[in-house]
C-alpha cells in the first residue's frame, strides 16, 4: 500500500495500540494491535478464510483492516494529513460512527474535536464504572497524539 498519509496516520496508532491483549474488563475482548477478534473474525470470513486466533494476525492484515475499515470508511483520507490522523484514531479508538460526529460537531476544528474526544472518554467513565480503569490510558493516548502531532507535522 503505498498511502504515505495512511502509512504515517498507521505508525501512530500501532504504537498506541501494541499487542495482543485480553482485559476483562474490555468490552472489545480479545484484541491483537488493536484488532478485535470479532473484526478478525469478520475479515477473514470475508475473503473466505477459515477463523483463527488473533494472536495469528499478520501484518498485512492488520494494514489491510485499518485501511479499509477505519481509514476509509471513516472519510481519514478525505481530510488534511492531521485531522485526518486525529480522526483515524478516533474511528479506531472510539468507532467509526462516534468519529463521524466528532467531525460534524467541530466543523473541522483540530482542538474542538480533540475536546469532544477528551470530554466524550470522561463521560464514559462515568456512566460505565467498571471502565474508569481505563480513562487515564485513554486521557494518555490523547496526550501522546497531541505531542505526536507536534513532533511530526508542520503545525500552523
Amino acid at each position: 500500500m503505498e498511502d504515505k498519509k495512511f502509512k504515517k496516520a498507521l505508525d501512530f496508532v500501532l504504537l498506541m495500540e501494541g499487542g495482543y491483549v485480553n482485559h476483562p474488563d474490555d468490552s472489545g475482548g480479545e484484541t491483537n494491535f488493536g484488532i478485535t477478534k470479532s473484526v478478525y473474525d469478520m475479515y477473514r470470513k470475508s475473503k473466505n478464510l477459515p477463523a483463527r486466533s488473533v494472536k495469528n494476525i499478520t501484518s498485512d492484515e492488520v494494514e489491510e483492516i485499518y485501511y479499509k475499515k477505519y481509514y476509509k470508511a471513516s472519510g481519514a483520507d478525505r481530510l488534511d494529513e492531521v485531522l485526518g490522523l486525529i480522526h483515524f484514531d478516533t474511528a479506531v479508538n472510539m468507532g467509526v460512527s462516534r468519529a463521524g460526529s466528532f467531525l460534524t460537531l467541530s466543523q473541522g476544528n483540530k482542538d474542538k474535536y480533540l475536546k469532544l474526544r477528551r470530554d466524550k472518554y470522561i463521560e464514559f467513565s462515568q456512566v460505565n464504572p467498571g471502565q474508569k480503569v481505563f480513562l487515564k490510558g485513554w486521557l494518555n493516548r490523547l496526550a501522546r497524539l497531541e505531542n505526536y502531532i507536534k513532533q511530526n507535522y508542520e503545525v500552523s
